[in-house]
């Protein structure tokens, strides 16, 4: 087939991705009347949860509110079983989503997008696939998700390795046998954390090769009873507008208890030090990554958020049998929340096994692999298997991997390369008709993403009825609008514990990344707030045309 024979008709909009933001926006622009496509390079739906499939991958958000409530449909046909779900799970409930809702007849699989140019004669899209495809679309929805781009170190040696090399983010289908294996993790961060106790328990030895320790929680994981969903039916609506309107980070997990809810939107100096005790506490043995969010100044006030951490750092030698290790385990030099508190089961008790080593790389820099193995801090360790949890090119990787063009010529990557801007972290200028949700200058990652990813796919897709009402063929942000929200997004982490943060959340993971704040610090209610503003003001930070 020529190349010419694949391109299809145009569409009023091509949808990138089918995970949960995905699905949900191919979903509303269709029954907005629009003709939509989503194109996905995995096989299946999914997004980020279809590659991730590492052993111990599951959420860290509770799955009552990490799922959709767009559809009543969806409410009533599906249940949980656990309170935090497996990847399989997750992966089978958009699975389900998709077949329940219809949405796999506008869905291409194994299509991964390579290229997209803006045709500024046509005000049309041309979207290109690594497998031939060619697509024109009016609108281009990047729902490709703010963790999709994986990173691998960058060792000496790496390549000359002759053992196994896997990423947490691209497991392979059937997971590898580690029995009688010598394995190496790199990270211990979300993945590494979940993935660790489950590969000790597998393998022969298992060398946990850490740059910097994160603060941690159990999750208290369990079964979900009838009495949960029970007590589900009963406050569902209630809990959703507290997270949605309440709540200005996180959103992700259920407190029962409500004085400990509430304290959540009071200073801590509004309690006795033994009363905050308590409450951190009642956190911890809840389970979560909640502990630190007890308050509502925790990221603003030093005092606080160091109670908080200090919290969190005592219990590690609770857990911990040797302190040597618990030392190297406990995170210091930072704040808690600027980065990613992890959460998983099991994970400081792993350290007591027997056949796990904990090397502290900062200390005992990685200094080259060999065929055999890696050396580091001067000796030799044979492996047969490396696990790299190193991460992702966050918020900006999944468009900055394509060859993305606006009217300029410009590619994205050239206009971000001295820090990602863009109005409501949904519209980018010089770059008519394209939307993202989770992209950089939306809070996404610091909330619950599924969350926040509905109120976007809604709102885009208001924001192209408007369009479509008034027959404007280009929307996109003004130049103004663009400098005065990326000029905001940066103005709100002056003064504040973000300020110094050395995380994924500013790109200090990547290499040659420019350092910025990568997402929206104000909370999820004070950027809704600020979406609600532009549009009922007729989104005055947009040009129509």
């Amino acid at each position: 087939m020529s190349q010419e024979s694949s391109i299809e008709p145009v569409l009023d909009a091509l949808v990138l991705g089918a995970g949960f933001a995905g699905l949900h926006a191919l979903y509303r622009l269709r029954e907005n009347g629009l003709k939509v496509l989503a194109v996905e390079s995995a096989p299946d739906v999914g997004g980020a949860w279809y590659w991730n499939r590492y052993p111990g991958a599951r959420c860290d958000v509770e799955s009552l509110v990490y799922c959709y409530t767009f559809s009543p449909l969806l409410d009533e046909g599906w249940k949980w079983s656990e309170r935090y779900a497996k990847r399989d799970e997750i992966q089978a409930y958009l699975s389900w989503v998709a077949n329940k809702l219809d949405l796999r007849r506008d869905i291409r699989f194994n299509s991964r997008v390579v290229s997209a140019v803006f045709d500024d004669r046509k005000n049309l899209w041309t979207i290109r696939t690594e497998q031939g495809e060619t697509y024109r679309a009016r609108h281009f929805f990047s729902a490709a998700g703010p963790i999709t781009t994986p990173i691998m170190p960058d060792i000496p040696g790496l390549k000359d390795f002759k053992g196994l090399v896997i990423h947490t983010a691209r497991w392979p289908e059937r997971s590898p046998d580690f029995a009688g294996k010598r394995v190496a993790i790199i990270g211990t961060g979300s993945s590494a954390v979940q993935a660790i106790p489950i590969v000790a328990g597998q393998c022969k030895q298992l060398t946990v090769l850490m740059r910097t320790p994160n603060f941690y929680a159990p999750a208290r994981n369990r079964p979900l009873t009838e009495a949960d969903y029970e007590w589900w039916e009963k406050n569902r609506e209630l809990t959703r507008h507290r997270l949605q309107n309440c709540l200005r980070w996180g959103g992700g997990d259920i407190m029962l208890d409500d004085t400990i809810n509430d304290a959540m939107f009071r200073k801590a100096g509004e309690f006795t030090p033994e009363r905050r005790r308590e409450i951190y506490e009642a956190r911890y043995a809840n389970g979560g990554g909640v502990v630190g969010w007890a308050f509502c100044d925790a990221m603003a006030d030093s005092e606080v958020n160091e109670e908080a951490a200090n919290f969190l750092r005592g219990k590690i030698g609770t857990i911990v049998k040797n302190p040597r290790i618990a030392d190297k385990l406990t995170p210091r030099g930072y704040a808690y929340g600027t980065k990613r508190c992890t959460v998983g089961t099991d994970f400081y008790e792993t350290f007591n096994r027997d056949n796990v080593e904990l090397i502290d790389i900062k200390s005992e820099p990685i200094e080259r692999f060999t065929p055999e193995g890696v050396v580091v801090g001067g000796r030799t360790i044979e492996l047969d298997v490396l696990i790299s949890a190193s991460g992702f090119d966050a918020l900006t990787g999944a468009l900055t991997s394509i060859d993305l063009r606006g009217t300029s010529g410009e590619s994205l990557k050239e206009g971000w390369a001295h820090g990602p801007h863009s109005h409501l972290g949904i519209s980018v200028h010089g770059f008519p008709n394209l939307y993202m949700v989770g992209g950089p200058g939306s809070p996404s990652v610091l909330t619950n993403v599924v969350m926040t990813n509905e109120m976007q796919v809604e709102w885009i897709a208001a924001l192209i009825s408007h369009c479509e009402k008034h027959g404007f063929q280009r929307c996109e942000a003004t130049r103004e609008a663009e400098e005065l929200w990326t000029r905001h997004v940066n103005d709100l982490v002056k003064g504040t514990l973000w300020e110094h943060a050395n995380s994924w959340y500013v790109g200090a993971n990547v290499p040659g990344k420019p350092r910025a704040i990568l997402a929206y610090v104000g909370g999820y209610l004070t950027y809704r707030e600020r979406c609600d503003q532009e549009r009922s003001q007729g989104y005055p930070g947009f040009a129509f045309s």
